[in-house]
């Protein structure tokens, strides 16, 4: 099972590098604010952000695979790192407290 070391230690360095720069509490892009595990749920303008155990449903996942909408937009995440989200979602998308 998804442990809580994975979301800190794989998940998380790849939120605050690529994400969370644009998706704050401060200057929320498109509503959505990515910073905090309420609202990363909640998600933004377009919905949910994330569907936990179902990637293909995902806004996350289809922005960061370039399908539709281009996340992050100065270029496309290494495939390692879409693979690592991609796990993230499919195994409940797991965010500690």
């Amino acid at each position: 099972p998804m442990t809580t070391t994975y979301f800190t230690n794989q998940v998380w360095p790849i939120l605050q590098k690529n994400c969370v720069p644009c998706h704050t509490k401060e200057a929320p892009s498109g509503g959505l604010n990515l910073a905090e595990k309420a609202a990363f749920f909640k998600g933004g303008a377009s919905g949910a952000s994330v569907v936990p155990g179902d990637p293909d449903k995902s806004l996350l996942i289809a922005a960061i695979r370039y399908d539709g909408r281009q996340m992050p937009p100065q270029g496309k995440l290494p495939q390692a790192q879409i693979a690592i989200l991609t796990k993230w979602v499919a195994e409940g998308a797991k965010w500690p407290d």
